[in-house]
């Protein structure tokens, strides 16, 4: 007979953070008056906590290492075979704290991630999962749980004599539960009865017969790529059609949506977008470039740039994810992964447009700057044509938008959704403005203007923001994210461990298994 036990402990409680001026960066000192183990017994299962059940007067302040924050090491052993979840419930936190830069997470003895993430988005009774149906046998295995402001990052004096608490709880069984099984990108691959053709990091002209599969690298691995008019790659997910974009380098499933009725090649609809949308509220500063933005009128790339507002285009896409995703229980399917809005500044912006524009390379207030981006896109060079790089992996970390994950990503988004990038489009088969090249069979063609997350350029002698989006023509254009209002088409990830049925085409498309 199947038993379950529940374990609980280790009430994690940090005390006032301080306020000694209004600087955003400090030396960490931390203290713990317990010394002796908390062991908990329950079914064969012992967990020990390192110190106590609870952390107390703590003097919590920005540092530059997690080591240097709260730390409590968890040891976990069993006199019998038991399977082990492990969760983290937020019993209290001040709005103070609800930061990027206040972070979590759990590693093993080896110091490896087993997860991570922030309390941006937490609120009380919220439970963060932090080891999922885990085996534990007699050997101990010992994970080290870090609790940290990181210095590293711009800490918001609202921080400050903030308190939280939060509370360790576990369930052990004696026998499997849900097993899931992870997959690769190879093995997804494999799972999805694909073959690569080979490395492509970059493309000469449009993609408009069905050109297969390809691969480049991502900030996670190997990236598999779908390009041309493919007709394969159709999926049937929460009550819409989606097309793969591309098999993540973590073996997860970057789709984008494709409408409520699945679309042929070549079929031009506005059901093939939620809604149309201006990318920001205002388009006179360096700031609108971004997804999510910063102070305009700043004078420094890092204010201007921080991860501060929403975009408008990210409102609406993260009410579209609630009500259609996140509402309907569909998000335990969905996949933490980078959605990339590259704000990087080109290296050589004088390449990139003629020699009577004079572009800067400052990136705030109202200096004319071009993003990397458009360097990848963008040429004035008709003969021979441009060769346009593929570029799968996001150049900063704080451009880089997860949920949780902040070994790669920033961990600020509320919903694991995002828009394709210009990078995404050149790898499907899209080319840019300047060349004959038109493609209207590619399967990421849907005869509408669509916004990317990619910027294209601030211009200070016209005051607009510009973004990059997909032309209705079947190029790939560039315009103001204000005055400009495009179609808005999600982009979301299926986990890795997904089990799917169907064979991809029109008629026969990918469905999840819905447990």
């Amino acid at each position: 007979m199947k038993k379950k036990y529940v374990i609980l402990g280790s009430v994690l409680v940090i005390g006032a953070l301080l306020v000694g001026a209004t600087l955003a960066w400090f030396t960490w000192s931390t203290t713990n008056d317990q010394n002796t183990n908390v062991v908990v017994t329950v079914g064969g299962a012992t967990i020990s906590y390192e110190d106590g059940e609870n952390i107390t007067n703590n003097n919590l302040i920005p540092t530059s290492t997690k080591e240097k924050g709260i730390s409590k090491d968890i040891t976990i052993s069993s006199t019998s075979t038991v399977y082990l979840d492990l969760n983290m419930t937020v019993v209290t936190l001040d709005e103070g704290l609800k930061d990027a830069s206040f972070k979590y997470g759990l590693y093993d003895d080896t110091d490896s991630p087993v997860v991570e993430g922030n309390f941006a988005s937490s609120n009380a009774n919220d439970e963060i999962n932090l080891l999922d149906g885990v085996q534990i046998t007699s050997s101990p295995v010992t994970y080290t749980l870090y609790i940290w402001i990181d210095g590293n990052m711009s800490n918001p004096s609202t921080m400050y004599n903030q308190n939280f608490e939060f509370r360790l709880n576990a369930n052990a069984t004696d026998e499997v539960q849900n097993v899931i099984t992870t997959r690769t990108s190879d093995e997804m691959l494999s799972y999805l009865g694909l073959s690569s053709n080979g490395e492509m990091s970059s493309v000469t002209a449009a993609a408009t017969t069905d050109e297969g599969i390809y691969e480049t690298t991502d900030d996670y691995g190997t990236t598999y790529f779908y390009r041309g008019a493919t007709t394969n790659n159709y999926v049937q997910f929460a009550g819409y059609y989606w097309r793969i974009v591309r098999i993540n380098g973590d073996g997860s499933i970057r789709m984008v949506y494709d409408g409520t009725s699945a679309h042929a090649n070549g079929e031009s609809s506005t059901d093939r977008q939620i809604s149309t949308s201006a990318f920001n509220p205002a388009e006179d500063d360096n700031a609108y470039v971004g997804y999510m933005y910063g102070q305009t009128e700043a004078s420094s790339y890092s204010a201007t740039h921080a991860n501060t507002n929403n975009s408008t285009i990210k409102i609406v896409v993260d009410n579209w994810y609630k009500t259609n995703i996140e509402d309907k229980g569909y998000s335990q399917y969905i996949a933490d992964v980078i959605y990339c809005n590259d704000r990087q500044i080109a290296a050589d912006s004088a390449s990139y447009l003629p020699s009577s524009v004079n572009f800067g390379v400052l990136g705030y207030e109202k200096n004319s700057t071009i993003y990397g981006p458009l360097s990848r896109y963008e040429s004035y060079t008709f003969d021979p044509k441009p060769i346009q790089e593929i570029k799968m992996i996001c150049s900063q970390q704080n451009d880089a938008f997860t949920v949780r994950g902040i070994e790669k990503g920033n961990g600020i988004l509320t919903y694991p959704v995002g828009l394709l990038t210009v990078d995404e489009l050149f790898a499907g088969g899209f080319f840019d403005n300047h060349t004959s090249d038109i493609n209207s069979n590619c399967y990421l063609y849907t005869g509408q203007d669509y916004w990317t997350m990619s910027p294209g350029y601030f211009d200070g002698s016209y005051d607009c923001t510009i973004v990059i989006y997909a032309s209705s023509s079947g190029r790939i254009g560039s315009n103001t994210v204000f005055s400009s209002t495009y179609g808005v088409r999600p982009v979301l990830s299926l986990k890795s461990s997904v089990e799917l049925s169907g064979n991809g085409t029109i008629d026969s498309p990918y469905q999840v298994q819905i447990n």
